[in-house]
């Protein structure tokens, strides 16, 4: 059946022709989409995973609800915590001080999340030294990094000093630090509204010896949700566990929501390209109606001419659609590599994270959904032809001119 519907299609090349184009559009159409909302997805991702939050995230037990530096990790249990992260194969982890204050300099004020970071720990884990426009990373005590936007905003400059202010358990606790660089992350929350000093400074200034979270980093290709499982079993009730996507709920939101969209439009493609491809195969049935009636008076079945039409739809989806994965592929891998550039949109999407040039990115399963939906609509599309084809009266359509 297959080579007989083979044979049959290159018999009519201009016909067989228009049914991959319009099969081939569309997919390519598909895929590319595809490549680019992955692309946006990752870079999401990676921005806040590999810049800020980190793959896995560990709290206390209730800090969450009432985040204050009070009611995180004391000393011992920073201990234990670090310890059980080090067991971990392949991860790295940092402890952090965080805690809500304001920022004054000489020309003005605004309110800032003062993050107490281990300069020798938190390379490992984010790559927030590598993205410094101006200076270099924390080394000595009193010093502090701070965003290059919230920089230009108070005119604060390399060398300059600054004061924060926040509330610590013995009232209000504030200290003087210079300024040793300025960070350029794409993150709106940590370019304008976070300043990094060391975790040692952050302790005294707070007066608390422990830390409110640590973070994670995992190797590549690690999934995080075992991880956190076993972490979260190993320290028990009195911590809180939580992957960048359980903490983060408004980003997987966002991710969901889109990949929600995505398909949709995806389903609309296929449908506009199984139209395309039904009425072809419907005219198809049409002008062949002389052959399949001699093809019924030679024995064949109606079910097995139904099957003949419908392969033939099949393998015309097949091919226009391996026609589009193969450009898709050089063009997806392409912009792999070159990216595209926001331009105006660039501060819009650094809100959420997405940096200024994003890359397309190539995940198996949206191109074999894309497969399956093609081929799928391809059959459904010569439904309608194919059923026609089988109520046709061999000597009527014989007679037929």
């Amino acid at each position: 059946m297959v080579r007989m519907a083979w044979r049959n299609l290159w018999r009519h090349k201009a016909r067989t022709g228009l049914m991959m184009g319009i099969v081939f559009f569309g997919s390519l159409i598909v895929l590319l989409m595809w490549g680019f909302t992955a692309g946006v997805f990752d870079s999401l991702i990676r921005t806040h995973v590999e810049l800020d939050y980190g793959a896995v995230k560990i709290y206390r037990a209730g800090y969450r609800l009432d985040p204050v530096p009070t009611g995180g990790f004391t000393a011992q249990q920073l201990e234990r915590v670090l310890a059980a992260a080090g067991g971990v194969p392949g991860a790295t982890s940092a402890p952090r001080l965080v805690a809500y204050g304001l920022l004054r300099s000489a020309y003005g004020a605004t309110g800032v999340e003062i993050r107490g970071v281990d300069p020798q720990r938190e390379p490992a884990v984010t790559r927030v030294a590598e993205v410094l426009v101006e200076g270099r990373f924390l080394q000595e005590p009193a010093e502090a990094l701070l965003g290059a936007r919230a920089a230009r905003a108070l005119d604060v400059r390399v060398g300059e000093r600054i004061v924060l202010l926040s509330q610590g358990p013995a009232g209000t606790a504030s200290r003087g630090f210079r300024v040793v660089g300025l960070l350029a992350t794409g993150l709106a929350s940590l370019d304008e509204r976070t300043v990094l000093v060391s975790l040692s400074d952050a302790q005294a200034m707070l007066g608390v010896d422990g830390a409110t979270e640590v973070a994670l980093a995992l190797p590549r290709g690690v999934r995080h949700d075992p991880a956190a499982a076993t972490l979260g079993a190993e320290l028990g009730p009195g911590y809180e566990v939580l992957t960048f996507a359980r903490g983060n709920p408004l980003v997987t939101g966002f991710i969901q929501g889109n990949t929600g969209e995505m398909v949709l439009t995806m389903l609309l493609l296929a449908f506009l390209a199984g139209f395309g491809v039904a009425n072809t195969v419907l005219f198809s049935v049409i002008e062949r109606t002389r052959e399949f009636g001699v093809m019924a008076s030679l024995g064949m079945g109606a079910r097995r001419l139904a099957v003949l039409v419908i392969t033939e739809s099949v393998i015309v989806s097949a091919l226009g659609f391996a026609a589009a994965a193969l450009g898709g592929y050089f063009l997806v891998g392409y912009f792999a590599h070159a990216g595209i550039p926001l331009g105006p949109l660039a501060t819009m999407m650094a809100e959420v994270g997405i940096p200024a040039r994003i890359y397309a990115a190539v995940e198996g399963w949206h191109w074999g959904a894309s497969l399956v939906v093609v081929l799928a609509t391809g059959a459904v599309a010569a439904w309608y032809p194919a059923r026609r084809a089988t109520k046709l009266d061999p000597v009527e359509a014989i007679r037929e001119i």
